[in-house]
């Protein structure tokens, strides 16, 4: 019972929540929590990897002259699928591949937030 307390009290919870909820109130509240933290760990993840295509992109304008210095590194490049494949250097296949991987990486992201909306509305 005393780790409960304390992953709860970790978790937000005071001392006076934890004493007047019921275990699966304080279940939800870990777990939501830990979700939480999860998320935040693969946004960070996402972040260092778009920071890492704007290096590189970066690096390579040094050492080719087509290649030119990133704008906006969070802006759409324009352009042609192809246009892309070629300045990227990946298939057309791959680049449709990691544009539905970012489309479910940002609706599992949603529903994890309106799953800790819900969860704490019941509260």
């Amino acid at each position: 019972m005393e780790d409960v307390r304390k992953n709860a009290i970790k978790c937000g919870m005071t001392e006076k929540e934890f004493r007047h909820s019921t275990l699966r109130d304080i279940n939800y509240r870990i777990e939501a929590y830990m979700n939480e933290k999860e998320y935040r760990a693969k946004e960070i993840e996402y972040q260092s990897w778009l920071t890492g295509i704007f290096v590189m992109d970066a690096i390579g304008c040094c050492f080719d002259k087509k290649h030119k210095y990133p704008e906006n590194p969070l802006i759409t490049r324009e352009g042609s699928p192809e246009e892309i494949s070629k300045k990227t250097g990946k298939s057309e296949a791959e680049l449709l591949q990691e544009e539905q991987y970012f489309a479910m990486r940002v609706r599992q992201a949603n529903a994890n937030i309106a799953r800790v909306a819900k969860q704490q509305g019941e509260e």
